[in-house]
């Protein structure tokens, strides 16, 4: 008979919600092996340069105590343990788990304990450990992060007049009827069409057909994604989805627009303020739609395709000279030494747009 799948209890909520007790009974409780992890755990572990958790300024502190949590219910996952997890995990913080749970096999539930904020706001002033949160703006900053969990709204418990030990009761008697259960997310929507090189083609057909796979590729791995989605860090980098399509479409309007034809940048690039901002396409891809930066992209593409179309007319195929020199001083690209640098550039982003992609909603693949 098979094993059954470790179930994942992420129990979350504000300070003075109760979790911890009630996280420590249902852990104790329960009928099979586990694990009750807490996350203050590993927040307090950070010996130097701690940053409340609740205060601005702590955005990739959080995200990678959550990554240590995520790492360590795995481990135990592994063993043949449950897992209960005591912490204040929001429905962003949560979606490390729920990519783990996608690739670990976890059954894996969220319950969010959230009394009123008046009643969170009492039981902060009767308390005196030294521990103990008491500032009020913090704890309405807490409190509010469980205001919109959309999907997840299902998931609160009011635990305004709860005991702890009918509390827990009461929760493992819907753990057990499968409530709580946080679903996996939808697979992706079928991949955009890409192009694919010919096993047999020329030089000409081979270098463009393998450009545009790699655009393609690109497509692929921003499709789907709303304008927050393409705004998603992967920590320590700064990288995103959004600027990869940003990035990308300079790149483009910079090699076959400025130094193979000597024309001036695509707008915007040529307003941008680049003695400001060095990375101005990176960081202000954050300001675009996801709408905005697809246009972009596809307009860079096109005007590219249509300058390469053109210089190949004039007679001299690959071997046809751009007017910019290198910065190196060796003389002026070749449109062969072009594409095959844009098939070069692509292939590295590319690589990072795979990484980035599983870290917004899991969707692996070509």
């Amino acid at each position: 008979m098979p094993s059954p799948r470790p179930r994942v209890v992420v129990l979350s909520g504000p300070s003075g919600a109760g979790k911890s007790t009630v996280a420590t009974l249902l852990a104790t409780g329960a009928r099979r092996r586990t694990v009750n992890l807490t996350t203050d755990t590993f927040y307090s572990a950070v010996a130097t340069g701690f940053v409340p958790p609740y205060l601005e300024g702590s955005a990739h502190q959080n995200a990678v105590v959550v990554d240590a949590v995520v790492a360590a219910v795995t481990a135990w996952a592994r063993g043949g343990y449950d897992v209960v997890v005591d912490g204040v995990v929001g429905a962003a913080l949560l979606r490390p788990f729920r990519r783990a749970a996608l690739h670990e096999g976890w059954d894996l539930r969220y319950v969010v304990l959230r009394p009123a904020l008046d009643v969170v706001l009492a039981r902060a002033a009767a308390r005196n450990g030294a521990g103990d949160l008491r500032d009020e703006a913090a704890l309405r900053s807490v409190h509010a992060l469980f205001d919109d969990l959309g999907e997840l709204s299902g998931h609160l418990v009011d635990t305004g007049a709860h005991v702890a030990d009918a509390t827990a009761a009461s929760l493992r008697a819907a753990l057990d009827s499968d409530g709580f259960r946080v679903e996996e997310p939808p697979g992706p929507a079928p991949w955009p069409h890409r192009v694919e090189p010919p096993l047999r083609g020329d030089e000409i057909t081979t270098l463009r057909a393998f450009l545009d796979y790699h655009r393609d590729t690109l497509r692929r791995k921003t499709s789907g994604l709303d304008s927050t989605q393409l705004s998603t860090r992967l920590a320590p980098s700064s990288m995103t989805l959004g600027g990869l399509l940003k990035h990308l479409a300079y790149v483009e309007s910079n090699w076959f627009t400025e130094v193979l034809d000597g024309a001036d940048p695509l707008p915007p690039f040529d307003d941008a303020d680049w003695s400001a901002d060095r990375d101005w396409e990176w960081s202000s891809a954050s300001a675009d739609t996801a709408d905005e930066l697809r246009h972009l992209f596809d307009a860079a593409v096109a005007a590219s395709d249509a300058r390469v179309d053109a210089a190949l007319a004039a007679g001299d195929g690959l071997d046809r000279l751009g007017v910019r020199e290198s910065r190196h001083g060796d003389g002026l690209f070749s449109l062969r030494w072009i594409l095959v640098h844009m098939i070069e550039e692509y292939a590295r982003h590319n690589g990072h747009a795979d990484l980035l992609r599983e870290a917004v909603d899991g969707a692996v693949g070509e």
